[in-house]
C-alpha cells in the first residue's frame, strides 16, 4: 500500500475508544431533567426519557422521508431545541449545546484515544500523506471529545455525519468527502473498525481498506489490510514501510 496518498479514518471504535449507557435514569435522565428544570422545562426523568425517544423517532422519520434512504443521520440538537419546546421555552443554541454537553458527559464512562492513535496520525502527515476523518458523529457530542483530545489539527478535513443528514455506508456520504480529495480511489485507504459501515461500502466504491478489529469480531471482512485491535504499527508498516 506504499503507494496510498491519502488516509480516511472512522473515528470512535478506530481511533477513539469510547463506551456510553444512554438507558441509565439515574445517572443521565436525572441529572438532565434537573438542567432541563434550572431552565423553566418541567419534567421527570422517565418523562424526559419518553420525550427524547419519541423527539428521536419523529425526526428520524422526517428525515427519511426526505432522503429516501435507511442511512438518515439526525442532527440531535434538534430533538434538545423539541425538549425546551415542548414545555414552551424557544432556547438559545448556547443552552441547547450545553444540554448536549450534559448528555454526553453524563451517558459516558470513558472517551479516550487508542495508544499512538495521535502519533499514528502524526506520522502520516510528516510523510506527506493526506488525512481524513469520515465518522458517523453528532457535532454537539464530537467535537468537544475531539477538542479535549487534541485531534482536529491533525486532519485536513473532517466530516459528521450530523451535519449532512446522511451517515455511513451511505455511498453519497463517502463521496461528500471523495469530491474534496484530489487522488485516483486506488490511492486511498477507508481505515475503520466497522465492515458493514466502514470496510464493505469503501470497497464498493473502489477504495483501498484497512479493518481494525477493536470489537474482536469473529469473521473479519475481506480487505486489503486485517489488524487485530487498534495495530497502528502494522498499518504504519503498510503505509510508510
Amino acid at each position: 500500500m506504499k503507494n496510498v496518498r491519502a488516509v480516511i479514518f472512522d473515528l470512535y471504535g478506530t481511533l477513539i475508544r469510547i463506551h456510553t449507557d444512554e438507558g441509565d435514569l439515574s445517572r443521565l435522565w436525572q441529572p438532565l431533567s434537573l438542567f432541563y428544570r434550572y431552565a423553566g422545562a418541567d419534567y421527570t426523568p422517565e418523562a424526559l426519557l419518553d420525550a427524547y425517544g419519541k423527539a428521536v423517532r419523529d425526526e428520524e422519520q422526517v428525515l427519511t422521508g426526505q432522503k429516501r434512504t435507511p442511512w438518515v443521520e439526525i442532527n440531535v440538537e434538534r430533538v434538545f431545541r423539541r425538549l425546551f419546546q415542548a414545555r414552551g421555552l424557544e432556547p438559545s443554541q448556547e443552552l441547547i449545546q450545553a444540554a448536549g454537553r450534559m448528555f454526553r458527559a453524563c451517558s459516558t464512562d470513558y472517551a479516550e484515544l487508542y495508544p499512538g492513535a495521535a502519533q499514528l496520525l502524526d506520522d502520516l502527515r510528516q510523510a506527506g500523506r493526506k488525512v481524513y476523518l469520515l465518522s458517523n458523529a453528532q457535532r454537539v457530542f464530537t467535537q468537544p471529545e475531539m477538542r479535549m483530545l487534541d485531534l482536529p489539527r491533525r486532519f485536513d478535513a473532517a466530516l459528521l455525519s450530523s451535519d449532512w443528514g446522511i451517515r455511513k455506508p451511505n455511498p453519497d456520504y463517502f463521496q461528500a468527502l471523495l469530491r474534496q480529495i484530489p487522488y485516483p480511489r486506488n490511492q486511498i485507504l477507508m481505515v475503520g473498525n466497522s465492515p458493514s459501515d466502514d470496510i464493505v461500502p469503501a470497497r464498493a466504491l473502489g477504495l483501498r481498506t484497512c479493518f481494525l478489529n477493536t470489537d474482536a469480531i469473529r469473521f473479519p471482512p475481506e480487505c486489503d489490510l486485517n489488524c487485530n485491535g487498534a495495530d497502528y504499527d502494522a498499518l504504519k508498516k503498510a503505509l510508510l514501510g
